[in-house]
């Protein structure tokens, strides 16, 4: 699969594990990165220290761009104002994963979230990529939080990329206190999305209808909504078994 990947990376570390996990995948041949929100810049430096892969800051994200580099499939995994621009520009490849929305209420760091922080981010982009755009597998929160990595699994995944360890330092200290500590664990949300798109066995995906309102919730009406495929359901020890295998097989260790 011919890839490119619009993130976020640099915020939480999710997006840097699932930018290495593309990079060992066999059957993933990475063509290039656009970062998203706020400093894309900042972002793409982040980017460029993890693969070795064209990295495009959002604000430079030319609508041909992924077109050029004869893509197959598109990873959003932060949020989705990229991703609108090039749909609405018939620019997307035909196959797009997305991590993002809630389909259930879902508690996660200390509060129950009926909005995403990808959708809420960019609501009308959401509303827009959801709505209007073919080929969608939308990877939700609600069962991406089921992707906490143990001790093990997280200092395997730092043995295997070193430069994940600051990372997940950081996040740590900025997310210290405030919630109890079985919530304020890393979670690898987006490496589930890419596990999902790329075909591995370790989740189930179901066809829904669904609708995205102007705050970004996710709402299913058989009605009005979108026919989309979503990941209902994953064998997490499985895919986190996967996701450290990937890390392993990408080659950051010797970079």
């Amino acid at each position: 699969m011919r890839l490119w990947i619009d993130t976020d990376v640099g915020t939480n570390p999710d997006d840097a594990v699932a930018l290495l996990c593309a990079a060992g995948h066999r059957d993933v041949d990475l063509v290039g990165v656009s970062t998203v929100d706020g400093d894309t810049e900042w972002r793409a430096g982040i980017a460029r220290t993890l693969v070795d892969a064209p990295v495009v800051p959002g604000a430079r994200l030319g609508v041909r761009d992924v077109a050029a580099f004869r893509a197959e499939a598109l990873l959003a995994i932060g949020p989705l104002e990229n991703v609108a621009r090039l749909a609405a520009a018939g620019a997307l490849p035909p196959r797009l994963g997305v991590m993002g929305g809630v389909l259930r209420p879902v508690h996660h760091r200390g509060a129950v979230r009926e909005v995403e922080h990808n959708f809420g981010t960019e609501p009308a982009a959401a509303r827009a990529v959801i709505g209007h755009t073919p080929g969608v597998l939308l990877c939700p929160l609600d069962v991406t939080v089921r992707m906490r990595p143990s001790a093990a699994d997280l200092d395997h995944l730092v043995s295997a990329a070193p430069a994940l360890g600051p990372m997940f330092d950081d996040w740590r200290e900025r997310h210290r206190g405030g919630v109890p500590d079985d919530e304020d664990a890393i979670r690898l949300h987006d490496p589930l999305a890419l596990l999902a798109l790329v075909g591995e066995p370790v989740v189930t995906v179901e066809r829904r209808a669904l609708t995205v309102d102007e705050h970004g919730a996710v709402h299913a009406d058989s009605g009005r909504g979108r026919d989309v495929d979503v990941v209902t359901d994953v064998d997490a020890v499985r895919a986190m078994e996967r996701i450290v295998e990937l890390v392993t097989q990408s080659g950051a260790g010797a970079q």
